[in-house]
């Protein structure tokens, strides 16, 4: 088979008879969960906010963390977590200090209103999973998550970088 982008179209044709490849199904099944955690906020009163800016603060150690630290917690590049943080900086979230075991360095510590937004985060986390709950049952709910667990505990491939565009 020819490689080119008629391979891929071949892969994710539906109109072959073929299921659509599970990683094009996880992929928008992320989206579609994103999403619904991105509206919640929105209606929580924090539109300048999305899932990925929380994702990071609540990798933050109330003490600080280093970016390095939120990079290996976010799974995602140093750049993208960078941009995020930041902006968790100009909105009020957290305050750029300097390290006290090394004064080069920059610790992110969360500010009293991260402690709010990650209180409102707890009740959009729980009126999310009994959304989730609703559409594949309670017992769907508890196989998803033990599958999606196996998945992440089976890995053995070598650690990347999560896609920076994904939340």
């Amino acid at each position: 088979m020819a490689a080119d982008g008629s391979v891929v179209k071949h892969l994710t044709n539906p109109l072959l008879g073929r299921p659509q490849p599970l990683g094009d199904v996880m992929r928008q099944a992320h989206r579609v969960l994103v999403s619904h955690l991105d509206e919640a906020l929105d209606a929580a009163g924090y539109p300048t906010l999305r899932s990925a800016h929380v994702s990071v603060l609540a990798t933050v150690d109330p003490e600080g963390s280093r970016l390095s630290e939120l990079v290996d917690r976010g799974g995602r590049t140093k750049q993208a977590t960078a941009q995020l943080a930041g902006h968790l900086v100009a909105q009020g979230y957290a305050e750029l200090v300097p390290d006290p075991a090394d004064r080069r360095a920059k610790r992110y510590v969360p500010t009293a209103r991260a402690y709010t937004l990650l209180a409102a985060c707890e009740e959009i986390v729980a009126n999310y999973e009994r959304w989730l709950e609703g559409v594949v049952g309670a017992d769907g709910l508890v196989r998803l998550r033990a599958v999606l667990l196996t998945i992440v505990e089976g890995n053995t491939a070598p650690a990347r970088a999560a896609d920076p565009l994904d939340g």
